[in-house]
């Protein structure tokens, strides 16, 4: 059964220096595939280019839109004739948890065996409050690493903010594409965290100088 896109708005980030292009794209037209991934990757890409012509009006004589981040902020992904096409709670080896304002969704110390996505609602990483995860957003990179632990709580920021909890062995083994998605967009998040603490490090540090001076 094909899929289709409903209510997809998509945020579009411009990761040239100094660069403030930061949009949110609806996406208008009628996007249906045979797989989900079909209908993702034609999304992102139309989502891409339709922020590459906002942004080009805009900056177009400075610099083009450079290495865009691109994500899902809402809408799904549903089977033509009804019906969600994440039903996690019938697939092997997925858990799906809902969970109400400042619950704890994964908790710092813990060991980290499943990855997670943000199927409604959002959550924040209480270490790096500012930073958030919505609708497709996926997190848990400790899992990634055998034996590891959490690195820190994860907190969900509304009510009814429900999380799919994999089991990357078992995700593999029945959605291979998915899996590799998931993973994809952990490594991401980890690397965007990152780069928001070391701009945090370099205002810290100028500031401390400007004090100094």
């Amino acid at each position: 059964m094909p899929f289709q896109l409903f209510n997809g708005v998509y945020a579009v980030r411009c990761r040239h220096e100094h660069c403030p292009f930061n949009d949110q794209i609806k996406i208008e037209q009628k996007i249906a595939g045979v797989t989900e991934d079909d209908v993702r990757s034609e999304a992102l890409k139309m989502a891409r280019d339709q922020a590459a012509v906002r942004h080009d009006e805009i900056y177009g004589r400075r610099h083009n839109l450079e290495s865009p981040e691109v994500r899902m902020v809402s809408g799904m992904i549903q089977k033509l004739g009804g019906g969600s096409s994440v039903d996690p709670e019938s697939q092997k080896g997925v858990a799906v948890r809902r969970f109400d304002k400042g619950e704890v969704i994964l908790r710092k110390g813990e060991a980290a065996s499943t990855v997670c996505e943000v199927l409604a609602g959002s959550a924040y990483p209480q270490a790096n409050r500012t930073h958030r995860y919505g609708v497709g957003d996926c997190f848990g990179v400790a899992a990634l690493v055998p034996n590891q632990k959490r690195l820190s709580d994860v907190i969900a920021q509304s009510d009814g903010t429900t999380v799919a909890f994999y089991h990357l062995g078992d995700l593999r083994q029945t959605e291979p594409g998915r899996a590799t998605r998931v993973v994809t967009q952990v490594m991401e998040d980890t690397l965007r965290v990152v780069d928001e603490l070391g701009k945090a490090v370099d205002r810290l540090r100028k500031e401390r100088h400007r004090l100094a001076s």
